[in-house]
């Protein structure tokens, strides 16, 4: 029996890579990024359209080749980046920056992509020598959308509860307590739910949950929907009061308590009665620590406490 001898056939077309040629391979290279890579001339003009693969990030720029940006961008868009164009040749080095987009105002790409709005981070740099006759800079696009979502995502649970989707303590002490600070008609109600460790103790943890959220969603009713209220302590909470009188702070203070009284929450089946104490102090001037900020209301609300629970008590009562 005779050897047989495989026979390879080489493409020798004119498709075939020319690795001999680096205009062609680095093309070719580029093409497989999947983020896009583009040449923009000093006049706006988008000479190469490279990569930007990923349809789940990208509608298809091949269309833009050629185009002048004000072809297809709305003209508040083509002005900023034109803007950063010039900065990045002022500067001869990388200049790097983010922009929001809606997809859909773009009028000459394939409608290929997620669509929608998008934020997108620009890294821009000088080419060193002219291409095509002018100026130019390369710029490589990167889709942060995830990104930054990722990052509202870990900014909100740095200053919410996650029970009940109001602000930590943390969060209030830095934010609205500097903004009270600074107003001279700011009042603090400290809340406390009466009896709140029966509740967990005869119902269970998961009825004290409920509890937690729908006197939540009962405070931001009566407070209006105001953002000012936090959960500091398991059952306690903090709302913040600005422009008030002590009558008018008190008032507030008196709606919520006959609010959460009212009417009984549920869980499951069972109907839990549910009351609350509060106390009511104005800010002090110039007050900083936590200690300053809601001490006067804390003993207002122990007041509430020694007077039989159930009942609102207001500082300036106190002497």
């Amino acid at each position: 029996m005779g050897t047989t001898i495989p026979i390879y056939m080489y493409d020798t077309s004119e498709n075939q890579i020319d690795i001999s040629n680096p205009d062609d391979l680095f093309r070719s290279l580029f093409n497989m990024l999947p983020d896009p890579f583009f040449v923009v001339g000093e006049d706006g003009t988008y000479l190469e359209v490279l990569g930007g693969t990923e349809r789940t990030l990208y509608d298809d720029g091949v269309p833009l080749k050629g185009k002048n940006i004000y072809e297809f961008m709305p003209h508040t868009f083509a002005d900023m980046f034109m803007t950063q164009i010039r900065r990045t040749m002022e500067m001869g080095s990388l200049n790097t920056f983010d922009y929001k987009l809606e997809t859909s105002t773009i009028t000459l790409t394939t409608k290929n992509g997620p669509g929608g709005q998008h934020w997108f981070e620009a890294r821009m740099y000088p080419l060193e020598k002219k291409y095509k006759g002018q100026r130019a800079v390369s710029v490589m696009l990167i889709n942060i959308t995830e990104r930054r979502n990722l990052y509202k995502q870990l900014q909100k649970l740095s200053y919410q509860d996650p029970l009940t989707g109001l602000y930590n303590r943390r969060y209030f002490m830095q934010r609205v307590g500097l903004h009270l600070t600074q107003n001279s008609k700011a009042h603090i109600l400290i809340c406390d739910i009466d009896n709140f460790k029966n509740i967990n103790d005869t119902w269970g943890h998961l009825a004290g949950d409920k509890v937690l959220r729908e006197f939540s969603r009962r405070a931001k009713v009566v407070l209006q929907n105001s953002d000012a209220i936090a959960r500091i302590g398991g059952d306690e909470f903090v709302i913040a009061l600005t422009d008030k009188s002590d009558r008018e702070a008190l008032e507030i203070a008196e709606r919520l308590r006959i609010r959460i009284a009212e009417e009984p929450f549920y869980y499951q089946d069972i109907a839990i009665q549910v009351h609350v104490s509060i106390g009511v102090a104005p800010v002090k001037v110039g007050a900083r620590s936590a200690k300053e900020l809601i001490g006067e209301a804390d003993r207002a609300l122990y007041q509430a406490k020694a007077a039989g629970r159930n009942r609102v008590s207001l500082r300036s009562e106190l002497s």
